[in-house]
Order: structure tokens, then sequence, then C-alpha cells
């Protein structure tokens, strides 16, 4: 009975395994660098897979622009937390009539970031959006409780002042645009906020005044250094 166990001991032996095959590349012994040998205690190299050569992620051009920016749409836009165009409209109908009615001022004004598609294919679609959030913090912060801003379009905001005339809308213009193009530039973004605004003219109401807004902005943008 012993040299049964003994014989079947000697089959299961490392000395009695088949050896990897030198000549496959698949099996072939490859060092490890640590100098270990394998449980058994013998001299033969340990079986390591082999290694796939790596390519460094700075060698791929990934493109930096992946996705367009999201128009804002509702009541609430979601991507900076202003209100969106819905209310907007609703908001600026109601104003309309109430200054009407009662002959009070109120002045519109529209910002607009220069270079927010350029800013987005350079760096990636979140720094535009990190921009956008950043202007509509700003605008929120310089505006009064009666006061509300909205993103209309996709670089796009618009400011309703109540009970402001179209002058002293001018310190609110200058404070937000101040305080926007601070922002902007601690993101380390070369891109720059225009604006245009305006009160009801003579015998007008409050949609004479977004036109007029709207013509003032674009003729600041028209001459707005693009970067």
């Amino acid at each position: 009975m012993a040299s049964e166990i003994d014989d079947a001991l000697d089959t299961d032996s490392p000395a009695t395994s088949t050896p990897a095959d030198a000549s496959d590349p698949a099996t072939a012994p490859v060092a490890d660098g640590t100098g270990a040998t394998d449980s058994a205690g013998d001299d033969r190299l340990r079986l390591v897979p082999r290694q796939t050569r790596m390519v460094p992620i700075s060698t791929f051009e990934v493109p930096a622009f992946v996705r367009p920016i999201p128009q804002p749409d509702g009541w609430t836009d979601v991507l900076t937390g202003a209100d969106g165009p819905r209310f907007w409209d609703r908001i600026v109908l109601s104003e309309q009539a109430r200054a009407s009615r009662y002959h009070r001022p109120v002045t519109v004004a529209y910002a607009e970031i220069v270079g927010l598609e350029r800013l987005a294919g350079q760096w990636g679609w979140d720094v535009a959006e990190r921009a956008l959030a950043a202007c509509a913090r700003r605008l929120g912060r310089e505006i009064r409780s009666s006061d509300h801003v909205a993103r209309l379009e996709q670089a796009r905001f618009g400011i309703l002042l109540t009970e402001t005339t179209e002058i002293a809308a001018i310190n609110f213009v200058e404070r937000a645009r101040a305080s926007c193009e601070r922002e902007l530039k601690a993101l380390g973004t070369d891109v720059a906020i225009g604006f245009g605004w305006a009160s009801p003219p003579a015998k007008g109401d409050l949609s004479d005044a977004v036109d007029i807004a709207l013509t003032r902005l674009a003729a600041e943008l028209a001459v707005e250094p693009a970067g």
C-alpha cells in the first residue's frame, strides 16, 4: 500500500509536470524582475502575463467640443438656475401692463457672452457652461428682489429692472459688467460680455423698449473684440 501511495505522489510531483514550451510565445516564461522562485522552490522563471505597450493619453486627439450647449427652455433654466424663457415672457407682459397703468418707470436690459461658442470649441462644453453659470450668478447678485434675470438664448440673458429709469439703469449695467468680467477672468477665459438696455420711449410701451435694447446690444456686440 505504501508503494502505491508513493507512485501516486510521484505522478503529481513538479518533477513530472510538463514544463512551459520556451518556443511558444504565449506560454514562454517571462522574468518578472523580482528574482523570486515558484512555490516549489526551484529555479524556473515565474510565468507572468505579457505586458501591453501603453500609449500616453496625450497622443490621442480628443474632441474638445462634444455636444452643443443646451438652449434654455421652460420656466426655469436648469443650467444656471435663472428664470427661463417662459417666465420671462410672462413677467414682461405683466410688467408692461403695470407700467402702462400706473405710469411707473421700468427698464429692460440684455446681456450676452461674446465668444461662448469659441470657448466651447477650444475647452469643451463644460467650461462654457461654467461661464454661463458664473454670469448668471453675478447678474443675480446685482439686482434687487423686485427685479428679474432670465436666460433666454444660448449665451443671452434678459434683465427686467422695475421702478428704474434708463439713466438709473446705467449704474446697474456698469456694476454687472465689471462683476461678470471679473468672474470670467477668474475662470481663465478670454470671453467678454455685452449689454443693451432701454426704457419705454415717450408714447411707447415696454415692447418698444425691448426692440431698442436689442438694437443697442447688437451694436455693442458688433464692435466687441472676439478675442
